[in-house]
């Protein structure tokens, strides 16, 4: 009975039938004792006989009770398997947070531990492992929403929507060239006479999903510039400038200055480049690209062509729909 679990899943009845096995241990001892033909085990083989149904229906329970801690621990280790699934596949687009991934990391671990533990019928140990799992999947989650929480505010999407259409309708009114970089997408278009004529994979700043406040922040900034210079050699093969700082950025920055939300003397910062050198490499803040595909942008380009660079244009069937749903535990 204890090798079944029987002190942890029936314990009121396995210590009423250890008591009945020590009494009956007891009878049968004293049976013994005394002289073969004074012996009769007829009543003893009976209370044994019900003792042994006794002990097969408290097995049975236990077996039940087993399988309903199973079911229960399967039911909340899916989920929690879902929520890592998750968790693990939107890591990799979250430079900023270092909690995130490692609360992919931890909670992961939780899960194999909590299957171990299953697997040794320690239900209640593998309960609490999962349950310290999710917490970490629920850490990581507060992490992303704080992240996030301007990318999934329509106010905000209206906005950088608002300035993408209004690039894309200057450049079909002047017939020109104008640049859209997409943070959320990785991704910048190219636009001739209002109609798109090359998308290219880019990489950001190490905290590129952040709106470049100071020098130092390793953010990429949004908002509407424009080329001033173009560098066919540069540090990082072929370059753009653009006009970052402009007159908005000056007054974020004077704004965050006066409520005291800057780290101590940092400057605006400056010199944000459209350059080559590979989209996989984590700038200081620059939009960088494929070399190959830097001498197409490199083409098209002029001083003076528009770059808006918007956080997002869309929710829905980006990796932003996963993280909302991610974080909205759904």
């Amino acid at each position: 009975m204890g090798r079944a679990g029987g002190s942890f899943f029936a314990p009121d009845e396995s210590e009423a039938f250890r008591r009945k096995l020590v009494a009956l241990d007891a009878r049968l001892a004293v049976e013994r004792a005394k002289f073969g033909w004074f012996r009769d085990y007829r009543r003893l083989r009976e209370s044994f006989r019900r003792l042994v149904e006794d002990g097969e229906a408290i097995l049975g329970r236990i077996a039940d009770a087993k399988s309903s801690r199973s079911r229960a621990f399967h039911s909340a280790a899916g989920e929690l398997e879902s929520q890592v699934g998750r968790l693990k596949g939107i890591t990799g687009f979250f430079n900023e947070s270092d909690v995130i991934r490692q609360s992919a990391t931890q909670a992961e671990i939780k899960l194999a531990e909590a299957r171990l533990l299953v697997e040794k019928e320690k239900f209640a140990e593998a309960q609490k492992a999962a349950a310290e799992g999710m917490a970490f999947v629920e850490k990581a989650q507060a992490s992303a929403a704080d992240l996030l929480s301007r990318y999934l505010d329509p106010e905000q999407l209206a906005r950088w929507r608002a300035q993408a259409d209004e690039t894309v309708a200057a450049s079909q009114k002047s017939g020109g060239v104008a640049l859209i970089v997409n943070k959320v997408e990785r991704t910048l278009t190219v636009y001739r006479r209002g109609e798109k004529v090359g998308v290219y994979g880019v990489g950001l700043g190490k905290y590129g999903l952040s709106d470049k406040l100071y020098s130092g922040d390793e953010a990429t900034p949004e908002g509407r510039y424009r080329i001033v210079r173009k560098f066919p050699n540069s540090t990082f093969y072929k370059a753009l400038l653009i006009d970052y700082p402009n007159d908005e950025d000056r007054r974020e920055f004077a704004a965050a200055r006066k409520k005291g939300i800057l780290p101590e003397g940092v400057t605006i910062g400056g010199a944000i480049e459209i350059h080559g050198g590979g989209k996989d490499n984590l700038t200081l803040g620059c939009v960088g690209l494929e070399n190959a595909e830097m001498d197409a942008v490199y083409r098209w380009a002029e001083v003076g062509t528009p770059v808006t660079i918007v956080g997002a244009l869309a929710v829905e069937e980006t990796i932003l729909g996963e993280v909302g749903k991610f974080i909205k535990h759904e």
